[in-house]
């Protein structure tokens, strides 16, 4: 089956005359419009026949994915022949069309269709987002062979055309709102990362310079959270599929994953480090003397994200979280609860994350093959993170069906260039694995008691912070994340040496200095370090030569400031220390 998914203003349709034999009958023949739905272009295919019940399941999986992401209400499902050349007998796609319509109308969702068989007329306004066109193939045998991840015998390639693939690199994005770069232009710009076509989509390559800006976030992290008691751990980035069967994420979640077959076993990619630091927890009796237990890892992790979802630095299938688990008595779990709060406001001061807006992300008890099935703990441990909330005095807005599978969650939200809605952090509240890895403690009153967790993040997914704060900032960051910090100048040919002078020493401080000695005009050397945003440049000419000073231009300032080398260097390493802007 293939589809595709247009995401419309509005879409006008009329049957005009038969396409086929028999089609189906129909009351009426008027121009039905529908406002603001996600269409729906079905092609079902002969390779679909003989299992019907799968592919509409398949199909409504799919079309309830993509409802999501664009955040329609209405759906239009929509006969649309020219999609494939393979094409199944009439009546098998009649019927898998309408059984998605019903198995949709079940779940209370708007839903509409085209007439099948007809020839129509149809108008419609895409809306023009990143995510308003996808396309997808729906193939059964696929979905039953992606568990595994397997090179053919032999591979026959062209060695020429591998090399072309190497040197194309797709970084190119329409501007968002208000003529905003997004971070895929910004990153091409300032030379942060590339996308290449041999390595493949979702797997960015950061350059020295956004790896700097990635290192820099990191490192500010892993201190902090040492500061406050967390322990760190490495754990290894793929596991047995039989530990993710003990969380449940096996169940639940394996469609998102990246697995394949070692010799007679099957293993995966990890998408998160929960598993992995509840086995370290149980790998030797503990006490409540010992609670809290807050286990963090700068993490690498997987996730098998669709295609047409990925974009920039914003939605990867490898990326790097800040991630934790607390393990906490219950009696616990408010007090730790609010230290992440303070933790992540302060990691959002420091970083400058100012605009984003929080969701409490619930379950929806109607839906039994995504969550956990504990009503009462669901209930208790939703009622327990309201209360935190509104301690806090955290605005927030309540998500229906968007809790973990095992726990309701605070997202902190933003919008992008594009004004689409994504999450920055999560933090979580867990009932359900510490029971299902067993999780346990010895109490004051020697009996056996289980823990609860606390699932967060303190700056998310750091390639997905940059992109935050290369859009927010349009490319202009603080100074201690700024890749170059200070660049310096010769006035003229005479004065490189003075120059090369300073710039060991500003390296030698610790300080990320460049140079540019080329012999061009002092106004173009300028215009260039202004254009690829760095907060400092240091003119070294004559008159500075001879008194020992620098001419000091600050990012955003037009004025030359006269400085002692020394000063300049001591104000310069206490505002990188601050971390202020």
């Amino acid at each position: 089956m293939k589809i595709l998914s247009i995401h419309c203003d509005y879409i006008k349709f009329r049957p005009l005359k038969k396409a086929i034999k028999n089609p189906e009958e129909i009351e009426s023949k008027d121009l039905v419009e529908v406002k603001d739905p996600l269409g729906i272009f079905i092609a079902v295919e002969k390779s679909d026949e003989g299992s019907s019940k799968e592919i509409v399941d398949a199909l409504i999986e799919n079309i309830l994915d993509l409802k999501e992401k664009v955040r329609a209400k209405d759906i239009v499902l929509y006969p649309y022949a020219h999609l494939s050349s393979n094409l199944s007998s009439p009546d098998f796609a009649h019927s898998v069309i309408t059984d998605a319509e019903k198995q949709l109308k079940k779940k209370k969702i708007n839903t509409h269709r085209a007439p099948f068989g007809y020839y129509k007329e149809f108008e419609l306004k895409c809306k023009g987002h990143p995510l308003s066109e996808l396309s997808r193939e729906i193939n059964l045998e696929d979905k039953k062979e992606k568990e595994f991840i397997t090179l053919p015998k032999e591979e026959v390639y062209d060695h020429k055309k591998l090399l072309n693939k190497m040197s194309k690199v797709k970084m190119s994005a329409p501007k968002g709102k208000d003529g905003l770069k997004s971070n895929v232009e910004l990153g091409r710009d300032l030379d942060l990362y590339i996308v290449s076509e041999i390595v493949g989509q979702g797997l960015p390559l950061l350059t020295p310079k956004g790896t700097t800006i990635k290192r820099e976030i990191e490192r500010f992290v892993v201190d902090e959270e040492l500061k406050r008691g967390y322990e760190f751990t490495s754990t290894p980035v793929m596991a047995k599929s039989d530990l993710y069967k003990v969380s449940g994420h096996w169940q639940h979640y394996k469609d998102s994953m990246f697995s394949l077959n070692v010799g007679n076993e099957t293993f995966a990619l990890r998408p998160m480090t929960c598993p992995f630091q509840f086995i370290l927890f149980k790998r030797k009796p503990r006490s409540y003397r010992d609670l809290p237990k807050k286990y963090a890892e700068i993490a690498t992790l997987f996730r098998n994200e669709q295609s047409g979802e990925l974009r920039g630095m914003t939605r990867l299938r490898q990326f790097t979280l800040a991630d934790a688990h607390i393990i906490c008595k219950p009696d616990q779990l408010e007090k730790e609860f609010e230290k992440v709060i303070d933790l992540v406001n302060y990691v959002m001061e420091k970083l400058g994350v100012k605009d984003v807006f929080y969701r409490f992300s619930k379950w929806d008890p109607k839906d039994k093959g995504k969550y956990i099935d504990n009503p009462k703990a669901w209930k208790e441990s939703e009622k327990t993170m309201q209360k935190i909330l509104d301690k806090l005095k955290i605005k927030y807005k309540e998500a229906k069906g968007e809790a973990a599978f095992y726990g309701p969650k605070l997202d902190l939200q933003y919008k992008d260039v594009y004004q689409k809605e994504d999450t920055l952090i999560t933090i979580q509240i867990d009932f359900a694995l510490p029971e299902r890895y067993d999780l346990t403690y010895k109490d004051k009153d020697n009996k056996l008691k289980r823990p609860m967790v606390i699932h967060r993040s303190s700056s998310g997914a750091t390639e997905r912070m940059i992109a935050y704060l290369l859009e927010k900032n349009q490319g202009t960051l603080p100074l201690w994340l700024s890749p170059i910090q200070t660049r310096i100048l010769s006035f003229t040919d005479r004065n490189v040496k003075a120059a090369e002078k300073t710039l060991q020493k500003l390296k030698q401080e610790g300080i990320r200095a460049d140079s540019d000695f080329d012999s061009t005009t002092m106004s173009e050397k300028v215009r260039i370090a202004e254009m690829q945003k760095i907060p400092y440049i240091v003119t070294i000419g004559d008159k500075e030569e001879k008194a020992g000073t620098l001419a000091v231009r600050e990012k955003g300032k037009k004025a030359l400031n006269q400085q002692k080398t020394n000063k300049f260097i001591s104000d310069l390493k206490k505002k990188i220390a601050d971390r202020s802007k």
